[in-house]
């Protein structure tokens, strides 16, 4: 039977359970409205659209009732529907018109009406500034954006051509519940991702393959799940959208120098789903070595890094790759390094069953009796979910 092209597959439980109302006010960001709605609702989130009357000249009612599946509320009501009653209120776009509005305390439209009530109940409210940046740099401007910063979390625009643009909405979404699911006194985690090189002279290098596409997708759930999220990524063709902070490394001496800093000065737990070299050259030559000569190349063994990383709450993720995997072999793989690198819990793959689109993998942890248990996960995403999940549980423990 067809789903409704009303539904939308859900990505992240990450704002399931969470109504939030969206006001969609005058600016040329509110093109990009139908596909932000959307995006929210892929992480759970039900939707209400707000549409102002200058938003109107960008965006329709059908539209956006369509992208919610939701009743659009464009003017006051008898059933007071401007009191904000759902979890969060988001701006997305805010004209400056609207910044206005809210910073002098003006309710004469239903989407500043709902904003004050929120403000008047406590509730979080985001809006992300949507001008050309001459707007923005008026002293008027400044002053009414600067004044709501005091009471409303600020989304970042993306800077591009002069103009405060539209994020990704897709990016904006994962802010969002970046937002709404943050706590205070949940520790950092850093997932080290992507592959590693080793030099051979200035140009030529041997390294492993890895997309980056779990890893990626780990980023991106933790970020969403509330916690400050570091990257420390490897060269790799996939990247994640949505983190806190990215460091790019290509050895594994500033791999292994980015991870120990971040777990000892911000005690962050470990997410080690990097690709990392067992063996690189054992000198490198500078320059670019004559094509014309034999070259042979002498390797030696490097250190495990992951063995190394100590975080002092205990979180560490560790992964194995396998050119073939069964159950038993599984297990036995994960009883060795479990206890051999202190591991919270452990992904194997089987290469055969890793694709640029399906992933399965065993996943292992530790009962409250310290007694390994066992689940199998079909699909990155899914994996990505049960990491943020024992990471961000321990977190608040």
């Amino acid at each position: 039977m067809a789903s409704s092209d009303l539904t939308v597959e859900r990505i992240s439980d990450a704002l399931l359970g969470k109504h939030i109302d969206v006001i969609v006010s005058g600016s040329i960001g509110a093109v990009e409205s139908t596909r932000f709605v959307r995006s929210l609702r892929r992480l759970g989130a039900r939707v209400t659209p707000w549409l102002t009357e200058g938003a109107k000249q960008f965006t329709t009612n059908t539209a956006l009732s369509w992208a919610s599946a939701e009743k659009v509320v464009e003017s006051f009501s008898g059933d007071a529907s401007h009191i904000g009653l759902a979890d969060a209120c988001v701006i997305a776009p805010a004209s400056a018109n609207i910044i206005a509005k809210i910073a002098r305390g003006i309710t004469d439209t239903p989407a500043s009406a709902l904003v004050a009530s929120y403000l008047g109940q406590g509730k979080p409210v985001m809006f992300i500034p949507n001008m050309h940046e001459s707007l923005s740099h008026s002293p008027f401007v400044k002053s009414n954006t600067e004044k709501i910063e005091a009471y409303c979390t600020k989304l970042q625009p993306r800077m591009e051509e002069g103009k405060l643009k539209f994020p990704e909405p897709a990016v904006l979404a994962d802010q969002i519940a970046h937002s709404l699911n943050s706590v205070a006194g949940m520790f950092p985690a850093m997932v080290a991702m992507g592959t590693t090189r080793g030099y051979i002279d200035d140009v030529r290098y041997i390294s492993n393959y890895s997309s980056g596409a779990l890893g990626s997708k780990i980023a991106e759930e933790l970020y969403r799940q509330g916690l400050t999220t570091y990257v420390v990524a490897g060269p790799s063709p996939i990247r994640p959208k949505a983190y806190s902070k990215l460091i790019e490394v290509d050895t594994n001496d500033s791999l292994e120098r980015t991870s120990l800093q971040l777990v000892e000065e911000e005690k962050a737990a470990v997410v080690f789903a990097s690709s990392v070299l067992d063996f690189i050259p054992d000198q490198k030559q500078d320059g670019k070595i004559k094509s014309s000569e034999d070259l042979q190349v002498s390797f030696v063994k490097t250190d495990k890094i992951i063995a190394k990383l100590k975080p002092e709450h205990g979180i560490k993720v560790g992964f194995k790759l396998e050119a073939d995997l069964d159950e038993a072999k599984a297990k036995a793989i994960a009883t060795d390094y479990m206890e051999k690198y202190s591991l919270s819990l452990m992904v194997l793959n089987s290469l055969k069953e890793v694709t640029a689109t399906a992933h399965k993998a065993y996943i292992v942890s530790r009962n409250d009796k310290g007694d390994l248990q066992w689940t199998q996960k079909d699909g990155k995403q899914q994996i990505a979910a049960m990491i943020a999940k024992h990471i961000k549980l321990a977190s608040l423990n």
